[in-house]
């Protein structure tokens, strides 16, 4: 009399279990591959877009633009080999230019009613003015590619020494 041996193997229903949380451990981990390269780029373009806010900061601090200063200025960063960078510098109360269109129907508690605004007010020379530089890039991913910075800098360093003649 023969007695049944065993058989040693796989059978078909565990191959393909192993193969299916392989392929899920496989697809998980470029996921999570791919997440990482788009915050390394963004992180590498928001520290690029932080040094050329502070190069423009310093252009506008140091008097660079007191020739043709006015309360809203725009740029790129073509010069210094970022041309999908872009600037743009507002003096004082200005707002940045916004691509989206505001709905009429929205309440501002900050100010409601919009049509009361203080417009009487005169331009007093302040010691200090506010100026806020917005440097625009590339969005990796669904990330906004912009940065903001705001610094108060001397009224002389941003529109000059007043002249005797315009007193």
């Amino acid at each position: 009399m023969r007695t049944p041996t065993k058989q040693s193997g796989f059978t078909l229903a565990e191959v393909m279990v192993t193969i299916a949380l392989v392929g899920a451990v496989l697809i998980f981990g470029l996921k999570g591959l791919n997440d990482s390269m788009f915050q390394a780029a963004y992180t590498r373009d928001l520290k690029i877009a932080r040094e050329l806010a502070l190069f423009s900061m310093g252009q506008v601090s140091s008097g660079l633009f007191i020739e043709d200063v006015e309360d809203h200025m725009s740029g790129d960063y073509a010069d210094q080999d970022y041309p999908e960078f872009s600037w743009e510098i507002v003096l004082g109360d200005e707002e940045f230019d916004e691509p989206e269109v505001e709905r009429e129907d929205r309440f501002d508690s900050w100010n409601p009613n919009p049509d009361d605004d203080d417009d009487e007010e005169e331009d007093a020379e302040e010691p200090y003015e506010i100026v806020r530089v917005k440097v625009r890039f590339p969005a990796a991913g669904e990330r906004v590619g912009e940065l903001i910075l705001e610094e108060w800098i001397t009224w002389e360093h941003v529109y000059g020494q007043p002249n005797e003649e315009d007193e």
